[in-house]
């Protein structure tokens, strides 16, 4: 369950603060929880899938977020300043290439989403209920098995 948090925490973590992009399908869809808060097969392949595209898609990110932050001399704790409304206007070209990039980011966000066939709500749901080691303890395992093998690639 630890090693599991662990790996899935930094994810959910990472798409918080990205911010959730939707496409208009997506927000049409919705997504209600099954009501005995069980993880089935399908709901468990549909994540692992979902994860293994994100985990790509979060490593390139990451590679564009760190030629991004050399280009225009910044650290990870400098990116606050991208939300400030006096940097926003003092520096116009950095922010339009920051809202690109975010705008990429969303772009790979919802096609991992789309190819493994799940909703954001679905995603987010599973990796709540991922927690409840009651309902859900024996898929927990099979998914973290999955996606560590995922990470070993």
């Amino acid at each position: 369950m630890k090693a599991l948090m662990n790996r899935l925490f930094p994810l959910l973590l990472l798409l918080t603060i990205l911010g959730c992009g939707s496409s208009e399908e997506e927000s049409t869809k919705s997504f209600t929880p099954p009501a005995d808060g069980k993880i089935t097969d399908e709901m468990a392949s549909k994540y692992v899938k979902a994860s293994q595209s994100l985990m790509g898609a979060i490593k390139i990110h990451t590679e564009r977020m760190s030629k991004f932050r050399d280009r225009h001399g910044l650290q990870n704790s400098d990116l606050i300043k991208l939300t400030d409304s006096t940097y926003r206007i003092e520096h116009p070209k950095v922010i339009r290439e920051w809202d690109k990039l975010q705008e990429k980011w969303k772009q790979e966000e919802n096609k991992a989403y789309m190819v493994a066939g799940i909703s954001e709500d679905e995603f987010t749901w599973i990796a709540s209920a991922l927690t409840d080691t009651v309902r859900n303890a024996e898929i927990q395992k099979d998914i973290e098995k999955k996606l560590e093998a995922i990470q070993k690639e």
